[in-house]
């Protein structure tokens, strides 16, 4: 019978822990930091063509003809780490036989048993430095066939769809910085009515190398809602799986949110007079539900007053779907919007269709109900999640293609009575 894995350390025969010390490819060494007095324990002192690595730790004067100006400061640090008994490493450039430059990485840190031992080791790292520069000349070449291009063109790396490089264009489209680079992926820029499409489009690229059509972005901050004609490619350049996604004829929805604000000004005022007086939860839900901002779209409203501490959720609703249903009705925190909205640190949550859903709250709330579609946002006291507001359809992907920004306003004024009413509560 097969035994289990232990993650128990094995007991290690000395002899093979020797032989492992003078086969390492680097050179080991240990400091006695008191006494500034270093020993190696194997011969690996050839570090690099000319670089004798054992007088390049303890030859100062050596090591100053050998390793680049601009670098020794990185050497004098870490020998200064080394003093303190800190953990350190570091990458620098030395001057070898051949009249060229190799790349070293030293590393250390204290021996937790014995703290008065530094132990560490000096490796020859020219090969990872050719690997990433290899990488950075990819990137500056895909940078330099998209800089002049008028139109936003991005490329991602395939399969993972992390961002490598964009133009200026789709910098300032999608309101992407340096520092984003390498953080965003193509996921961050799609929206969520596009999902389903793009998947199916990313899985049968490397077969079809070309698709065409209108996609749904969304900038960064998320605050701006993008359609497009676009075009995507799969390519392969210099070894590298690339994905290419070109947008041509960009349309933002700054414009329409303008308009949609002015429109909803009045009735938000409205709202916001009707509930700020309410002192029951019940009469809250309901005046909010009949407010034109949220009848003439959606069926019904939920409030979610979440507990993380006690593990509950209970439950406030409003509309035909909720009809019959007892208020303040708990459920479990595990398995709600709310734990999926911690979990992940979402602004909202969407879901387009319960019924594809694996969720156990959509089975035990919604599902029953008829409520295929919803939209949630989260709200929080002090740091702490409190409140989840839901709206829901009897439609599915009620809410796919709108924009987030169509529901803060609201929510943040119905959150604001709900506010008001738990204040009202424990006075």
């Amino acid at each position: 019978m097969e035994q289990p894995l232990s993650n128990t350390p094995q007991k290690i025969p000395i002899e093979d822990l020797y032989s492992f010390i003078n086969d390492f490819p680097a050179l080991l060494w240990r400091i006695e930091i008191l006494k500034a007095r270093i020993e190696f324990f194997n011969e690996n002192l050839h570090v690099a063509p000319g670089i004798d690595g054992s007088l390049f730790l303890k030859n100062i004067n050596y090591r100053n003809t050998k390793i680049l100006p601009e670098d020794s400061h990185l050497l004098e640090t870490f020998m200064d780490l080394v003093k303190e008994g800190k953990t350190a490493a570091i990458v620098f450039r030395v001057k070898n036989q051949a009249d060229g430059i190799s790349w070293l990485k030293l590393t250390g840190a204290v021996n937790s048993k014995d703290p008065a031992y530094y132990y560490g080791y000096l490796l020859n790292v020219d090969d990872t430095v050719s690997v990433i520069k290899g990488i950075l000349d990819i990137d500056l070449e895909l940078k330099l066939m998209i800089e002049d291009v008028e139109n936003p063109v991005l490329f991602f790396d395939y399969p993972q769809l992390d961002l490598i490089c964009a133009n200026p264009c789709a910098k300032r489209l999608f309101g992407i910085g340096e520092a984003d680079f390498r953080k965003l992926s193509l996921h961050e820029l799609y929206c969520d009515a596009t999902k389903k499409t793009l998947h199916n489009v990313i899985k049968q690229l490397p077969l079809n190398m070309k698709w065409c059509g209108k996609l749904r972005f969304q900038s960064v901050d998320k605050k701006k809602m993008i359609s497009a004609n676009t075009i995507v490619r799969y390519m392969v350049h210099k070894g590298s799986r690339l994905i290419r996604v070109s947008l041509q004829d960009t349309k933002t929805n700054k414009a329409m949110k303008k308009t949609m604000a002015g429109a909803n000004a009045s009735g938000m005022k409205i709202l916001e007079k009707k509930i700020s007086r309410l002192i029951d939860i019940n009469e809250i839900m309901e005046t909010c539900l009949a407010s034109p901002l949220v009848s003439e779209q959606y069926d019904a409203i939920l409030f979610s007053d979440v507990q993380v501490r006690k593990n509950l959720v209970a439950v406030y609703g409003a509309g035909p779907p909720f009809e019959g249903m007892q208020q303040a009705e708990t459920f479990s925190y595990k398995g709600t919007i709310a734990e999926d909205i911690n979990r992940y640190s979402l602004d909202y949550l969407v879901v387009d269709d319960t019924q594809d859903s694996i969720k156990p709250i959509d089975w035990a709330l919604f599902v029953p109900r008829g409520i295929r579609s919803y939209f949630a946002m989260p709200f929080y006291s002090r740091g702490v999640l409190r409140t989840v507001l839901i709206l829901c359809s009897i439609e599915p992907s009620r809410f796919a293609a709108k924009d987030p920004e169509t529901f803060i306003a609201m929510l943040t004024t119905i959150n604001g009575a709900v506010r008001t009413w738990r204040r009202r509560l424990r006075g």
